[in-house]
């Protein structure tokens, strides 16, 4: 007989994304597909390890969302060549 595996607590690594960068929306909803920028990130509480993203939309709209549901986007023509 086996016993079973405990499972490990996960540790902090960090937020995925930071203040400032451009982002997509990736998850479904009303802002899939649309670019942003982290506009601020919300601390894991307790025991969780999970971030969340503040996100502004250059319609003026915004959003709060977990990591898995953006991926980083391009950077502008401009920024890309400094």
């Amino acid at each position: 007989m086996t016993s079973p595996i405990e499972p490990q607590p996960s540790g902090p690594h960090g937020p995925r994304f930071k203040l400032g960068d451009r982002v997509k929306a990736a998850g479904p909803g009303i802002h899939r597909g649309k670019p942003g920028v982290v506009t601020s990130i919300v601390e894991p509480s307790a025991g969780d390890f999970v971030y969340r993203y503040r996100v502004d939309f250059s319609d003026e709209s915004s959003g709060t969302f977990f990591g898995f549901e953006l991926e980083a986007a391009e950077p502008l023509a401009d920024e890309a060549s400094v």
